[in-house]
């Protein structure tokens, strides 16, 4: 279904949305920026655009990057331009960034390297290879192979320390046939939540995920350093922003 919505990325600059009936205007809530995966465009965040729009979220924007053309490091600077950008037109301190697959490793580039440590209110990644992917090794394009477990990419991102001012949060699926071995969407120091009966690209049209965007878009509260976990009870989203590492 993403590749079928792929042209719709293509014919214009920004995606459309449907009239909502929602009364809540776009108050307080920060600008959303969208980092999608390996060979698509900003197609991939139709649908949780639109469900975001119909909760009231009105300034978004989504970033087409050449992710067969680029390194990642070159990519994590238009997304840094870009969230600047954001900043400014919205005279906001801080936007959100949601990102699918290698658009996870690209927004933790931006936010872990490039200075956007604080920039960046939640960084939420959807079905990322944080630890890499067997996969990538196939793959005859060399940025690509920047996906490889221990690469250099990823070991220098993964010998950082988590973000102190910025809220990350992996969420990855156990039906994810990209990511090879499973484990590798972990990402130490951070939120971690695993879903289970969803896929790679299922992440994008679920909606056990927009709950879990929701509880953190529409929260003030500030950013903690996760260093212990505590119970939790699945069927309370908002407790989610309280756990290290949760199945679902």
């Amino acid at each position: 279904m993403t590749y079928e919505l792929y042209p719709l990325g293509l014919i214009s600059k920004s995606l459309p949305t449907l009239p909502s009936l929602s009364l809540r205007g776009p108050g307080s809530k920060l600008p959303v920026l969208f980092i999608h995966g390996i060979f698509h465009n900003r197609s991939t965040f139709a649908w949780l655009k639109q469900r975001l729009y119909s909760k009231g979220f009105r300034q978004f924007k989504e970033v087409n990057l050449l992710t067969s053309i680029h390194p990642i490091p070159r990519l994590a600077e238009q997304v840094a331009r870009e969230t600047r950008l954001l900043i400014k037109k919205y005279n906001v301190p801080q936007v959100d960034i949601i990102a699918h697959s290698m658009g996870g490793v690209i927004g933790r580039y931006f936010v872990q390297l490039l200075g956007g440590d604080g920039l960046v209110r939640n960084l939420i990644t959807l079905g990322t290879p944080h630890r890499g992917t067997e996969w990538s090794r196939y793959s005859i394009i060399p940025h690509i192979r920047e996906l490889t477990p221990q690469s250099r990419t990823l070991e220098l991102l993964n010998d950082c320390p988590p973000p102190k001012h910025t809220r990350a949060i992996a969420v990855s699926g156990d039906l994810d046939i990209v990511i090879r071995p499973k484990d590798c969407t972990w990402w130490d120091g951070v939120r971690n939540i695993h879903l289970s009966r969803v896929g790679h690209a299922g992440l994008l049209f679920s909606t056990r995920v927009l709950d879990i965007i929701l509880s953190h878009l529409n929260t003030d509260e500030p950013m903690m350093q996760m260093n212990r976990t505590s119970p939790l009870k699945p069927n309370t989203p908002s407790k989610i922003l309280n756990k290290t590492h949760l199945t679902i």
